[in-house]
């Protein structure tokens, strides 16, 4: 089991030249911090700036356009975080010609193959693009939440990546002694990959079937891992059976780089609208985090963006009862003409920021 990652609730973000936010600095430090504004008010791309913080990437893509502000020379991200320092600690991303920094306390962070000490958990707002797009988002989904509890996945699929390259190279080149010893190396390595994911999904699967008690919809749904090869064979028998079919097309088609995360009932894909799959995606999170303080870790901060988008208000408030139960902050965004919370409350405190044109024009703490 990894050492517990610190508590980092963020107590201040400071926001300098990030698409629409040319300088933004708030004081953060509440259990639910709430951002309200319009339609590209700049309310996603403040909490664009903590996942740039926590992750050193952006989760939006090349539609959102260049990260920096026009007309500016680079982009500043900084934080001050609760931890065992009497100021806490000063989390950095920059990024300007010069390249980029990703720093803690002025250190490059997270150290190479570290479990980063700040998690974050995002609903965005194509949430049900993980349900509905490429296996590959759903494997890479699953081992970032195994990978916080088992870090060694990480060097593990580094080699799983670099195998498969040198065994699809041998079976272009038709194949022969060159390819047996991949496929012993594939076989090796898949069913140890397989084993740690097994034994994530297990508890993982246990915590969301818990939490869909709330939602009817879900009734008698199934979470079920489909490990990339037939239950009934080792990996090495799968090998050896998809050996034709392999040389015919010049790569691999079993293994752990073929595994996927299904939902099903009585054996077939659960069809769900927009709003139902955004519930399912919560609450996959959800049980991962649950799964993640059950070995020990901090709880995550959670970025919430527009989570009311196509729930109706029983839906929402059930959702939210569920989020609220979860220990750690939340940042979440609203679409509001002003500084009103809306059904997002907490028993202790939170804070309503709002936003126009990039920048924070009202706050109001209740």
């Amino acid at each position: 089991m990894p050492d517990p990652a610190p508590a980092c609730p963020l107590r201040t973000l400071r926001v300098v030249h990030l698409r629409r936010c040319r300088e933004v600095a708030i004081a953060t430090a509440a259990p639910v911090v709430v951002l309200t504004g319009g339609n590209g008010a700049g309310k996603t791309t403040l909490l664009e700036a903590v996942y740039l913080l926590a992750r050193g990437r952006s989760f939006r893509g090349r539609k959102a356009g260049p990260m920096t502000t026009r007309g500016e020379r680079g982009t500043l991200v900084e934080a001050r975080c609760d931890a065992d320092a009497p100021d806490g600690h000063l989390l950095r991303y920059r990024r300007d010609h010069h390249g980029r920094e990703h720093s803690l306390d002025g250190r490059p962070w997270p150290p190479p193959g570290s479990v980063r000490p700040l998690r974050i958990k995002l609903i965005g707002e194509n949430a049900q693009s993980l349900l509905e797009g490429d296996p590959a988002l759903r494997r890479t989904f699953l081992d970032w939440n195994l990978f916080h509890v088992e870090p060694r996945l990480g060097a593990l699929r580094r080699e799983l990546s670099r195998v498969q390259q040198q065994r699809n190279a041998a079976l272009r080149r038709g194949g022969g002694r060159e390819l047996t010893v991949w496929d012993q190396a594939l076989g090796a390595l898949g069913e140890r990959i397989d084993d740690l994911r097994q034994a994530f999904f297990a508890h993982w699967h246990a915590r969301f079937q818990q939490l869909t008690a709330a939602f009817p919809f879900l009734d008698d749904c199934e979470l079920r891992l489909a490990r990339g090869w037939p239950m009934t064979q080792s990996l090495a028998e799968a090998i050896a059976a998809a050996r034709p079919g392999e040389l015919a097309r010049g790569h691999t088609l079993v293994g752990p780089g073929r595994a996927d995360v299904q939902l099903t009932r009585d054996g077939a894909r659960l069809a769900l609208s927009r709003g139902q799959a955004k519930v399912v995606v919560c609450l996959l999170q959800l049980a991962a985090e649950q799964v993640h303080r059950d070995q020990g870790l901090a709880p995550a901060l959670w970025l919430l963006d527009d989570l009311e988008a196509e729930l109706d208000a029983r839906t929402l408030a059930r959702l939210w009862e569920v989020i609220g139960q979860r220990e750690g902050q939340c940042l979440l965004t609203r679409v509001a003409t002003a500084a009103d919370p809306g059904p997002y409350t907490h028993p202790d405190t939170r804070l309503v920021f709002h936003v126009e044109q990039g920048a924070v024009v009202d706050d109001a703490s209740t």
